[in-house]
């Protein structure tokens, strides 16, 4: 009885694991191209003045734009190169703790048939005003 349950829990995790893997192969195989293009700096020049709402400096645009186009890792991975004070890290590190790996986890959304778009906004809504909260104490 308790092989058959593990067996059965053992075939579900699987089946999930290969259809989430569908999803997460090609999206970051396009964000790993896609980061060696030019592409993701024109974002961040776009995005620069921005950053003066958080009270961060302009670079930190990038790390903004790595962390929700590829992951929470690679935004991580470019702060200590942005000689932030400790304040600036703090909010950096909140609004990408509240709004990261958008295309990945918007891709997870549609396929668990959620309210994709609501859930984007308001994962990004929340991260601008906790940026700006924060960023004022």
């Amino acid at each position: 009885m308790l092989a058959k349950f593990f067996l059965s829990v053992l075939k579900r995790t699987i089946s999930s694991f290969l259809e989430l893997a569908k999803i997460v192969i090609p999206v970051y195989t396009i964000m790993f191209f896609l980061s060696a293009t030019p592409l993701l700096k024109i974002f961040a020049h776009f995005l620069s003045p921005v950053m003066a709402f958080f009270h961060l400096p302009g670079e930190t645009a990038l790390t903004l734009i790595l962390g929700n186009f590829i992951n929470l890792y690679a935004g991580i991975g470019t702060i200590p190169l942005l000689n932030l004070s400790p304040k600036q890290t703090n909010t950096l590190a909140l609004i990408l703790l509240t709004s990261h790996s958008q295309i990945f986890e918007t891709a997870v959304f549609i396929k668990l048939k959620t309210r994709f778009l609501f859930l984007l906004f308001l994962r990004i809504f929340t991260a601008i005003i906790i940026g700006y909260l924060v960023s004022r104490l």
